[in-house]
């Protein structure tokens, strides 16, 4: 992406495979940072933020609400957080999507599906959500 002047930042389990040497070797940025970490950028600096089958439903709500918080602190006014399939039972995604909705972003795409891979107690969400600008 270097020739296209965007730096892209990623990060990674290494689970089993060197995730994030593959990372570097594609020519992005690799970020060594456990969840419960701020992440290493100044605040209002990034265009958009992705998360894919990465934040859960097995985080306890804290920790969801420390997530969002350092990433709307990261997030440019008018960036985008994408949030790719984050999954959770039933009963729990009611808590976890009130989290999302408190940040106050605007919702550009909002879905919220089955997942019919287990037992079918358990829901798919994603979204793409911009952050507003405040005054």
């Amino acid at each position: 992406m270097r020739e296209k002047n965007v730096t892209i930042a990623s990060s990674t389990l290494n689970l089993g495979a060197p995730f994030n040497e593959v990372i570097a070797l594609s020519g992005l940025l690799p970020l060594y940072t456990s969840i419960g970490s701020r992440l290493p950028f100044f605040d209002n600096t990034l265009d958009i933020i992705h998360s894919t089958l990465f934040l859960d439903g097995w985080i306890g709500i804290e920790l969801l609400q420390f997530v969002l918080f350092d990433w709307d602190r990261v997030l440019r006014p008018k960036g985008l957080v994408w949030i790719d399939r984050f999954f959770g039972h039933k009963e729990d995604m009611k808590l976890y999507l009130e989290e999302f909705n408190r940040l106050g972003y605007k919702p550009l795409l909002w879905r919220v599906v089955p997942k019919n891979d287990k037992l079918g107690d358990e829901l798919f969400f994603s979204a793409v959500l911009e952050k507003p600008i405040r005054g």
